[in-house]
């Protein structure tokens, strides 16, 4: 199995920076357009009343450009997945439509002002009017549901909803900009904005026909195990062909056994070229701790579906320091693992350390294979940390300043576990002068 190359971050920096002057470019033309190309709502506008309208004209269509983005942002194109990695991609998504929300807002306070309360555009001649205002509170329900889908919704259900429902509004929000405005009617405006919609159907189109393309389907899953309390160890067979760097994940779903056929993110466990009985396979650790997680036994007889692999989590993803220091809380320690794995088969290995943060022992499902990677590097140190029972403690700045009282300031650090305790994690770290950008995170969910 072949270790996957991954962008350097000098690369990353240049994409970056193009794709965001590519998104201000177009922002930027759209927002021209009320002001070269003025609508016959304008003409008749002097003042200060013209300003505030063509200033809200100007939000409106920079709220639609990033809708438009919106929808990219989520399609886990591999090439955006390579540039910043799907769990930031996620975060850019939930900032982006607050400022979606924000900006037709406004838009929507802008455009009524210079007509005032008592003008407002209410009737059935103002229909493609009163479509942009019920976009906008569709928008608005929509964002209050996903900041709180885990209350409401099971992740399965979510997911089912969320891209049909964004697809449809970006019609009618198509629907509201070709009717709402009379400068899209003819000339550069209307020929433009086809071009915007025409660039980001093929780009959607697109990102479906590589997913598909990516997506191995049918593959055994040829060994589980029970590898702890609550947790099932699953080996997958996969084509050798099959490459990923260490410290990635995958989209999986599982069929057969009565489990639904969901489709999940899990980081893989394995590493390209560490030795294991079947070098064509991949492994993963599954915590059974979720409605569909639970289902998941080692008896299951079971074929697998699998996207991926994304994910910048990986030492190979920048330039090795002297240090690394692998900082797990729970199931967190599966991408972790994955890395040591890979770096115990390199002789160019830099020095490691493994603090692995779990609630009781029965929680500690990997000391045989601990043990094992400690034979093969020597320079690997261990610290299991109990937080449940008597005696248990935390990682807090305290601890961490003693446990990381001889690793080099421009070591790296990885960490991966729960929310709460990755941000913690992080503030000690910077608390105690590690620089913040040598510190990385992998975000259980997308």
């Amino acid at each position: 199995m072949v270790t996957m190359r991954l962008l350097s971050p000098t690369r990353r920096t240049i994409f970056s920076f193009a794709s965001i002057l590519l998104v201000v470019a177009v922002l930027g033309c759209a927002a021209t357009i009320p002001f070269v190309w003025p609508s016959t709502s304008l003409w008749y506008k002097t003042g200060s009343d013209k300003l505030v309208l063509q200033i809200g004209k100007v939000f409106g269509l920079c709220a639609a450009v990033l809708f438009f983005v919106q929808i990219l942002l989520v399609q886990r194109l591999v090439i955006f997945d390579r540039i910043w990695g799907l769990d930031r991609l996620s975060f850019f998504h939930r900032i982006n439509s607050f400022l979606i929300l924000a900006l037709a807002i406004t838009h929507s306070g802008l455009v009524i002002l210079p007509e005032g309360l008592d003008n407002l555009p209410i009737g059935r001649e103002f229909w493609p009017e009163m479509v942009g205002a019920a976009l906008v509170i569709t928008l608005a329900f929509f964002i209050a549901v996903a900041l709180y889908r885990r209350r409401l919704l099971a992740y399965d259900v979510w997911r089912k909803v969320h891209r049909p429902v964004g697809y449809l509004l970006a019609v009618v929000l198509i629907i509201h900009i070709f009717n709402v405005s009379d400068s899209f009617e003819t000339g550069v405006p209307r020929g433009g904005l086809w071009v915007f919609i025409g660039a980001i159907v093929l780009t959607i189109i697109l990102a479906k026909y590589l997913t598909a393309r990516m997506t191995l389907k049918q593959l055994p899953v040829s060994a589980g195990r029970q590898a702890g309390e609550g947790v099932v160890g699953l080996r997958i067979e996969v084509p050798s062909s099959f490459s990923y760097a260490p410290g990635q994940f995958a989209f999986l779903s599982l069929h057969g056994g009565g489990i639904a056929p969901e489709t999940h993110p899990f980081s893989i466990s394995s590493a390209p070229d560490f030795p294991t009985k079947r070098s064509s396979s991949i492994e993963f650790f599954i915590k059974q701790c979720g409605d569909w997680t639970s289902t998941i036994t080692p008896e299951t007889g079971l074929q697998a579906s699998l996207t991926g692999p994304f994910g910048l989590f990986s030492y190979k993803a920048r330039p090795l320091p002297p240090m690394i220091v692998c900082i797990g809380g729970g199931i967190g320690i599966t991408p972790l693992l994955s890395m040591i794995r890979q770096l115990s088969t390199e002789q160019d290995a830099p020095k490691l350390m493994l603090v692995w943060s779990v609630t009781r022992k029965s929680d500690m499902f990997l000391s045989e294979e601990l043990t094992e990677l400690q034979s093969r590097l020597p320079f690997l140190h261990t610290h299991i940390i109990y937080t449940g029972g008597e005696g248990g403690r935390r990682l807090h700045e305290e601890s961490l300043s003693a446990l990381l009282k001889d690793v080099p300031d421009n070591s790296h650090f990885y960490i991966c576990g729960p929310e709460p305790m990755m941000s913690d994690i992080r503030g000690h770290l910077q608390q105690l002068r590690y620089l913040r950008k040598s510190i990385f995170w992998e975000r259980f969910s997308l």
